[in-house]
């Protein structure tokens, strides 16, 4: 999945920022973690949009199916 640009146009950084502002961005981060889409923008809220930080936070909070 590195070696691939997402359509954001992000060459190296694809998983580490979640983007709200594209569906499939917020598709993919909703089925990767197992949350639905408010725990994610509550997630987003606390910590920002740094994916690592964002799992972190959910795992912390008891939310992470995975």
């Amino acid at each position: 999945m590195t070696d691939q640009p997402d359509d954001a146009g992000h060459d190296n950084d694809n998983t580490s920022l979640i983007s709200l502002q594209q569906q499939q961005q917020v598709q993919y981060w909703t089925t990767r973690l197992g949350v639905s889409r408010n725990q994610l923008l509550q997630a987003i809220d606390a910590v920002g949009d740094s994916a690592p930080q964002v799992e972190a936070w959910l795992k912390y909070q008891g939310q992470l199916t995975n």
